[in-house]
């Protein structure tokens, strides 16, 4: 579903444009010189937000990957709450966006990582 929806990946030069084409980018409201802080702009394609969301509930249920490790220490930083939670898993469906791009674009096999924490 992702694929489909995606089309071809090579049209993005960056993986920023594409994070924008599904909708991940964060928008500031603000009036005047009020800013009362960022959101999701979903102004992207929303059954790729939706696949990406659903692949991301997935990931984290699963026991060892660098993306349950992200959603984990998302919500070890921010608290436990229902909002926090939702937060984070668009954080990881960010994140996992990112690595759909790039397996895509460069046409490698996803090798599995784990990310090196600096501190405690």
């Amino acid at each position: 579903m992702i694929i489909a929806e995606s089309g071809d990946l090579n049209r993005f030069a960056h993986y920023r444009q594409y994070v924008n084409y599904c909708g991940f980018n964060l928008s500031a409201s603000q009036s005047g010189e009020r800013c009362s802080g960022y959101s999701l702009s979903k102004r992207g394609n929303a059954r790729l937000r939706y696949a990406f969301w659903l692949a991301t509930t997935v990931a984290v249920r699963m026991q060892e990957n660098t993306l349950r490790n992200k959603y984990e220490c998302y919500i070890r930083e921010h608290g436990d709450t229902p909002d926090q939670r939702r937060k984070a898993v668009v954080a990881v469906a960010t994140k996992l966006a990112r690595i759909a791009h790039s397996v895509v674009k460069n046409d490698t096999d996803y090798q599995r990582y784990f990310d090196i924490s600096h501190g405690t």
